[in-house]
């Protein structure tokens, strides 16, 4: 056997391996298409058979709305007062700290001078001596036992040492500070012992019984609202409570740098309420069409506000929406939707977009019924 018959044995051997191989490799992918292939649903046909997903639904219809303007701004009190020294002296006694609710014409603070101390000794004792002359000439003048002249004189005096008396009383009230108006401390600058200063703002009080919201108002809007008019008001303090004021006075000068105006709104005392907090009116300027849906259709996907709908076909799709203001349970549509499309009210912790969804029939009736 030589060499050439060798090869020609070796290259058939390898040629049988390599169709074998083949043959069996065929038979494997065979197997496995059939293994697929033999399933009773594809991949496609098994997302088509997933059970609908069993939802809310609304047809959107513009309703007529109140036409609001919101306005923002902080709590004050309609009275207060700054109590400052006209004297100086050192205070001696100080009665209240700041959260003290006090009663007009409480006794607050007393300050100590001697300068007017010794006035009003002086002042007494002059009003005393010209009171005792006073009453000698008049005594002697009833008697026909002095002159008119001396009469006069004596009048005058006691006129003038009387005048004296009050004056020095009147120096001496301002080292008792008083209370003004009724209601609460909200500041204090000076503590027992401090020197007084004439013009130093001493104590801050503020009627927390009637309060007022100062709003800003844009000049386009201002002309909508005058006084006595009703406003709702929310306080970001208190968010589910709706308190209801009214408009006293609209400031007839607008600032030049915003174009716009001040507006004061009185509000009812109510629990919790600070003088400092932040609000918002809403003022209601007439009425418009707005397209509503509820806060709970509302979604939230990657940063953007959207609803889903239901297709004609019962598919769920994502639909971008801008959204205004709340009224109530329900968000004005700005943008985004359009009579007759169909919403998904209820809120779902997974995805709906194409996914099929039915609407439930229950909820059908429940609404129809309402």
């Amino acid at each position: 056997m030589n060499i050439n018959s060798i090869k020609n044995k070796i290259s058939a051997m390898n040629k049988k391996n390599l169709y074998g191989a083949t043959i069996l490799v065929s038979f494997a992918i065979l197997g496995a298409g059939y293994m697929a292939f033999g399933n009773k649903t594809t991949f496609a046909e098994a997302a088509k058979t997933e059970a609908p997903v069993l939802v809310s639904t609304m047809t959107v219809e513009p309703k007529t709305i109140d036409s609001v303007v919101t306005a923002a701004g902080a709590l004050s009190s309609r009275s207060s007062s700054i109590l400052s020294s006209k004297i100086m002296g050192r205070v001696t006694a100080l009665y209240v700290h700041e959260g003290d609710h006090v009663a007009e014409g409480k006794l607050l603070m007393k300050i100590d001078s001697g300068e007017i101390t010794a006035q009003m000794v002086q002042a007494q004792a002059a009003y005393n001596n010209a009171k005792l002359q006073f009453d000698r000439i008049k005594t002697l003048y009833d008697a026909k036992a002095s002159t008119q002249m001396e009469m006069d004189q004596a009048t005058l005096g006691f006129e003038t040492a009387q005048a004296g008396l009050q004056a020095a009383k009147a120096m001496e009230s301002y080292t008792h500070i008083l209370a003004p108006i009724t209601g609460q401390i909200v500041e204090k600058r000076i503590n027992p012992g401090e020197m007084a200063l004439p013009g130093q703002p001493m104590l801050r009080i503020e009627d927390n019984k009637h309060l007022r919201l100062e709003v800003t108002v844009k000049e386009q809007e201002v002309l909508h609202i005058q006084p006595g008019k009703a406003v709702s008001v929310r306080i970001d303090a208190m968010p589910e409570k709706e308190i209801r004021g009214s408009v006293s006075q609209v400031v007839p000068a607008s600032d030049v740098r915003t174009h716009s105006f001040i507006v004061k709104i009185d509000i009812p005392a109510e629990k919790g309420l600070i003088t400092g907090m932040y609000g918002k009116a809403f003022f209601s300027i007439g009425k418009r069409q707005a397209i509503l849906v509820p806060k709970t259709s509302l979604v939230e996907m990657s940063g953007i506000i959207g609803v889903y709908l239901m297709t004609a076909e019962g598919n769920a799709v994502f639909q971008m929406i801008q959204a205004g203001a709340e009224q109530g349970t329900f968000v004005e549509v700005v943008t985004g939707l359009k009579k007759g499309d169909r919403v998904i009210t209820d809120k779902h912790v997974d995805r709906l977009e194409g996914k099929k969804v039915v609407q439930e029939q229950q909820t059908e009736r429940t609404k129809t019924t309402s």
